[in-house]
């Protein structure tokens, strides 16, 4: 059989293990007209990964600077060759007999699934890595969580951390891999309690890659790679911790029309995170990290049925194509006021058919008002559609001033510095919270969810009797 293997693949196998620029353009591109290459952040990280020096390593990187590709190429190159940092195998019954475990993790499943997928497409797209599988099971009854099998006894495994981390199970890795470490809930809770814990049977590393959200748990882990912060000696500094930042700009392939929408904000926090990967205070943005923690009850069901003797209210923020609808329903009998229901459908998929369809169901479930953005184009259709279903609904315009905006979103942020909402831990409008700038300069950024969530709090504060509220339009 080692006759039919192509002589680029056996020429440059063994350099492979040690050049990721070699193992990357060889091996993982799918075919001579689509070469994948690393970029020269990627190698710089992963050759750091490699030199044993390191028993941890993050990457903090704006948007679109190849955070996920660098974790991707690691984690296909790793488990190909069983590579342990620092460590030899003595022949091959010893390479082929050792365990080697590869974690890809994230805040939700969501995102752990993001990362496995691009490790999946590594071997299913690759001539020659395809042959090294020897399964792919997406869950079985025994195992929920989808897994690679490769025929070298590699098992790469896909766990969300929600529920901190209880879903990571008593295996032992030696690789574990963060996607957007950042978004995770419990962060520091979770890596000491059950990451760390998992690599030390095996000496495994832990590598965290994403975007910065404040100054929050990713920050504290990050810093630790860091031996000056600020001009000061960093206290904390761990020899064994690699940290670096990655510019967007750096990454030849990267999204240039999202580096551009967020240097078009002018807004110097965004551009700091989005584009230059750094940390900023949470000065800068509108919702400080503490207090989005403070609302997020994680006993809450992501949806919670009508009630008897319950009043409620809902938050309308209207997108299809490029934005989304939003639709934040409350309990507003008692504060402090428990969000609901979370309805969020557009970005190009779906009509204006089934979106009004989807919230008529809403009404007929929930009742109460609908307090809707009338400002985009269209309002006023949108208001009449409502109108035809039955749908009571006050229009609000926070369009032409920004003095009715800038109430909105004070509004917004007295209820959540007060704690009078509670919500469980809905992940887009969660990452919308946690990115909404401060001076309002949101011109190009993903807001249908927060300007939902103002609405409904704007009705709750202006609306909210001890009975349902009327609609003048009834």
């Amino acid at each position: 059989m080692i006759k039919l293997v192509p002589e680029v693949y056996k020429k440059y196998y063994k350099k492979g293990k040690t050049d990721i620029d070699i193992f990357t353009k060889v091996f993982i591109s799918p075919d001579a007209d689509h070469i994948m290459e690393p970029t020269e952040s990627q190698k710089r990280f992963i050759d750091k990964a490699v030199s044993g020096d390191y028993k941890e390593l993050w990457m903090a990187g704006g948007n679109s600077c190849g955070k996920t590709y660098a974790a991707k190429f690691l984690a296909t190159q790793w488990a190909v060759y069983k590579i342990k940092p620092g460590k030899t195998y003595t022949d091959l019954n010893d390479f082929n007999n050792a365990e080697y475990n590869v974690l890809c993790t994230g805040p939700e499943q969501k995102q752990a699934m993001e990362l496995w997928e691009k490790v999946e497409d590594s071997f299913r797209l690759s001539p020659f890595l395809r042959h090294k599988v020897s399964k792919v099971t997406t869950g079985t009854r025994r195992n929920t969580h989808p897994m690679i099998g490769l025929k070298n006894g590699v098992r790469i495994e896909a766990v969300g951390l929600h529920d901190k981390g209880k879903h990571v199970e008593g295996q032992a890795y030696d690789l574990i891999l963060i996607n957007e470490p950042a978004d995770a809930r419990h962060l520091m809770e979770t890596f000491e309690k059950v990451l760390e814990p998992r690599t030390w049977r095996r000496g495994g590393v832990i590598i965290g890659v994403g975007t910065p959200k404040g100054k929050n748990d990713y920050y504290r882990l990050w810093s630790r790679g860091q031996l000056m912060i600020n001009g000061h000696k960093n206290p904390h500094f761990d020899e064994t911790v690699y940290s670096c930042y990655v510019d967007s700009r750096d990454n030849p392939h990267a999204d240039q029309a999202s580096i551009q929408r967020y240097l078009g904000t002018q807004n110097e926090g965004l551009i700091k995170e989005r584009v230059e990967g750094k940390f900023t205070d949470s000065e800068q943005l509108a919702f400080p990290d503490s207090q989005i923690e403070a609302i997020i009850d994680d006993k809450l069901s992501t949806k919670i049925g009508r009630s008897s003797m319950r009043q409620y209210i809902h938050g309308v923020d209207f997108g299809r194509k490029e934005d989304y609808t939003v639709c934040c329903t409350f309990d507003i009998t008692n504060e402090p006021f428990v969000l609901v229901n979370y309805y969020r459908k557009g970005g190009g998929i779906g009509t204006w058919e089934e979106i009004f369809s989807d919230l008529f169901k809403i009404y007929q479930e929930y009742g109460g008002d609908f307090i809707c953005d009338a400002t985009a184009m269209g309002g006023d259709m949108q208001m009449e559609w409502l109108d035809d279903l039955g749908i009571p609904n006050i229009p609000f315009q926070y369009g032409g001033t920004k003095g009715k905006k800038i109430m909105l979103i004070n509004n917004l942020q007295r209820f959540i510095s007060e704690g009078k909402i509670r919500m469980p831990a809905h992940y887009e409008l969660v990452q919308e919270l946690h990115q909404y700038p401060r001076d309002l300069g949101d011109k190009g950024l993903q807001t249908d969810s927060v300007m939902a969530l103002a609405l409904a709090c704007l009705g709750i504060n202006e609306y909210r009797i001890n009975s349902y509220p009327e609609s003048y339009r009834r």
